[in-house]
């Protein structure tokens, strides 16, 4: 059934009959955007997300509520979704594709565009296997998707701009966070005018996050981060290491908190990319990434 069947925010499900010439892979920002701009074009669209809810993880949400602008939505009219729905293989056929998905079904397509999007990257560090170490995605999908703050006093630490959102969404929620522990130094992006330019909404968009959490009144500590999670059963506290220009520590000190949010970046989901034999070349940060047919 097409989206123009929903009702309300989520959308009815029907069986996907006969082939399409794009099967879309995730439903996520990307997802949904190809979906839109290949129906647009007069393709037989079908869109497929293990998930109960487009979105992905950016427009998370739960049932009842509706993330996606109007403007996007209206242009996926065409398309028909299956939520809900886990790839486990996809095989190359004389027409195309065949992708083998639960529970127990399988589309036919021509093309496939894969837009399942990445996890987050972790380092290890002693205690990283205690209960109450999460990634920072998961901490933020618990809080998207169910409405549960995944600790009462919550260390949030790594590196990138997805560490603000995070901080940020906690204590709009109530948790108490005692600090964000930014490994890296976001200023020396200052020093390359160029990247500078291009990308004026995020430096913005990451001021305002700083801003609220000036409001909550959370710490934030660049070139430190957390190295070490303490507790027997579960956490109970964290060392916070001071780093210099090579992340060599240089002191520590140890915070009491019950859930430590960790996330160095992300890295791409490469599963089916590889399944389907495509070649793969290692990016500059050290991911694994697709290139190519």
């Amino acid at each position: 059934m097409s989206w123009k069947h929903r009702k309300g925010p989520d959308m009815a499900i029907s069986p996907a009959d006969g082939s399409y010439d794009i099967a879309v892979l995730g439903a996520g920002p990307a997802g949904l955007s190809a979906a839109a701009a290949a129906a647009a074009q007069g393709s037989r669209v079908v869109l497929i997300d293990a998930a109960p809810r487009p979105g992905g993880q950016y427009w998370r949400h739960r049932a009842g509520e509706d993330r996606l602008p109007a403007p996007l939505r209206a242009a996926l009219e065409a398309v028909t979704f299956l939520p809900s729905h886990a790839i486990w293989h996809i095989e190359r056929t004389d027409s195309g594709f065949t992708i083998h998905a639960l529970p127990d079904r399988e589309i036919d397509c021509r093309t496939v565009v894969v837009a399942t999007g990445a996890y987050d990257r972790q380092l290890p560090f002693p205690g990283w296997t205690l209960p109450g170490v999460f990634t920072a995605g998961g901490v933020q999908a618990l809080l998207k998707g169910q409405g549960v703050v995944a600790g009462n006093r919550i260390a949030v630490a790594g590196t990138g701009p997805f560490l603000l959102p995070v901080a940020a969404g906690l204590a709009e929620a109530g948790g108490q966070v005692v600090g964000v522990f930014e490994a890296g130094r976001p200023t020396a992006f200052l020093r390359h005018p160029l990247a500078l330019s291009r990308n004026v909404s995020k430096i913005f968009e990451g001021a305002g996050y700083l801003r609220r959490l000036r409001r909550y009144r959370i710490p934030f500590s660049t070139r430190t981060t957390v190295v070490q999670a303490h507790g027997t059963e579960s956490v109970t506290g964290v060392t916070v290491a001071r780093l210099d220009s090579n992340w060599t520590i240089v002191s520590k000190r140890r915070i009491d908190c019950d859930t430590v949010a960790v996330g160095y970046g992300f890295t791409p989901q490469t599963e089916i990319p590889r399944q389907l034999g495509c070649e793969m070349v290692v990016d500059a940060d050290g991911s694994l990434c697709g290139q190519g047919r």
